[in-house]
């Protein structure tokens, strides 16, 4: 990749943000159990996915939680799906990317068409497989846990895929990669740095990516924060804290105003649901 996304931390410690609570639209399907990624399929359905353990499926779903079709993937496995993203010409892509030990070397986009979706049971997909160029070591050490990923996105014919830390002690970094979208096998190098936060996994790890109208969207479990793209930057523009506090782990945006989130269902946290939130920037304070 010739462009470079230049490097730019940010502190969030420094900002006191007012929390906003995010609208409960509806209910899950039972069957899914750990959303782990979301996207618009059209203005009434959605598709989302499990995470690993699953069979390599992705479910359509309506905005009053109704399982509509399902969709089996025949060349895929599901060993650990955290994210799933479109493109504008009717492509759609299942990041197996969770690396929780930062052991994997088997890393792969699914691609698959979306314009006949609901109307096949099964379908094959084109592969993309990457690894990292800075990792030599299968796992690194423990300060060098950062090859866990939960988030891609499709931007200006490219993926982005960003990790999730998990280094000890925990930093709070989180890496971008960019790489084509057309099937084969990539060697990634990062493109950009970004200091999330050093409060923790459960606060300052993230676990979902979407890029819209040039801005990118980051979620953890507590809060979203947005940044614009510009000349080649990253630049911090906001951030959400949201409540109820869960396992969220898929976002997708649908506007300026409008953001959808599902959450996993946990028996100590709850979750399982589609939320809205509606972003109102009079509730952010520097």
């Amino acid at each position: 990749m010739k462009s470079v996304l230049f490097i730019l931390c940010f502190f969030t410690t420094y900002f006191s943000i007012v929390a906003q609570k995010i609208q409960k639209i509806a209910r899950l399907p039972e069957i899914v159990t750990e959303s782990s990624g979301l996207i618009f399929y059209n203005d009434s359905l959605f598709i989302t996915h499990n995470d690993s353990g699953d069979k390599p499926v992705l479910y359509v779903v309506n905005f009053k939680g109704k399982l509509v079709h399902q969709v089996v993937i025949n060349n895929a496995d599901n060993m650990d799906w955290e994210d799933i993203t479109k493109d504008d010409k009717g492509n759609i892509y299942i990041a197996d990317i969770g690396n929780n030990s930062n052991q994997r070397k088997d890393l792969k986009i699914y691609k698959i068409k979306s314009h006949n979706l609901l109307n096949v049971k099964s379908l094959n997909s084109e592969i993309i497989e990457i690894s990292y160029n800075e990792q030599t070591d299968f796992p690194p050490k423990d300060e060098a846990l950062n090859f866990d990923a939960e988030g891609i996105a499709y931007h200006n014919d490219s993926l982005w895929i960003i990790t999730k830390c998990r280094s000890i002690p925990f930093e709070g970094n989180a890496y971008i990669y960019k790489f084509p979208s057309k099937s084969g096998k990539y060697n990634l190098k990062r493109k950009a740095h970004l200091f999330i936060g050093k409060d923790g996994f459960i606060k300052d790890a993230v676990t979902s990516l979407d890029i819209y109208n040039n801005k990118v969207y980051l979620l953890t479990y507590n809060r979203i924060l947005i940044y614009g793209i510009s000349d080649n930057q990253l630049n911090f523009e906001n951030q959400y804290f949201i409540k109820p506090y869960s396992q969220k782990e898929a976002l997708i945006v649908k506007n300026k105003n409008e953001i959808y989130l599902t959450d996993e269902s946990t028996k100590i946290l709850g979750g399982g649901y589609l939320y809205k939130l509606t972003l109102d920037a009079t509730k952010i304070k520097h």
